[in-house]
């Protein structure tokens, strides 16, 4: 029928277009990914101080990078009881694997980066 499919295969979500640039600009969209390849996701790191500030700055930055090879990103969403509250976007929004990645991922990277005293637990955000 002339059209075309745009699939991100860690996520399994699916885009179509009459053109590959229409299928490739609805799969951004999906994504939350602006044309210059950048996330439209606000960070989160101006609203918390001290230590989850610190979580943040490193969730926006080293945890991000590493999850833009499936686009994705991380952001600190709330964080008490050494409990961070965690919330995955872009390819890893929905994607089988996110909790693997929170968990064997993730919370490995904080507890590495700031104790296991700082971090005892991540909790999912959708």
């Amino acid at each position: 029928d002339g059209s075309w499919q745009a699939v991100h295969v860690p996520s399994g979500k699916v885009a179509h277009g009459l053109t590959k640039e229409e299928a490739e600009d609805s799969m951004r969209e999906q994504l939350g990914i602006s044309a210059a390849g950048e996330f439209q996701e606000p960070l989160t790191s101006d609203r918390f101080t001290g230590l989850a500030q610190e979580m943040a700055l490193f969730l926006e930055g080293p945890v991000s990078d590493m999850l833009k090879l499936h686009s994705g990103f991380a952001r600190l969403e709330a964080y008490e009881s050494s409990m961070a509250h965690i919330r995955l976007g872009g390819g890893c929004q929905g994607c089988p694997s996110s909790t693997m990645t929170l968990v064997n991922g993730v919370q490995q990277m904080l507890v590495e980066k700031f104790g296991e005293d700082a971090v005892t637990d991540v909790v999912p955000v959708v």
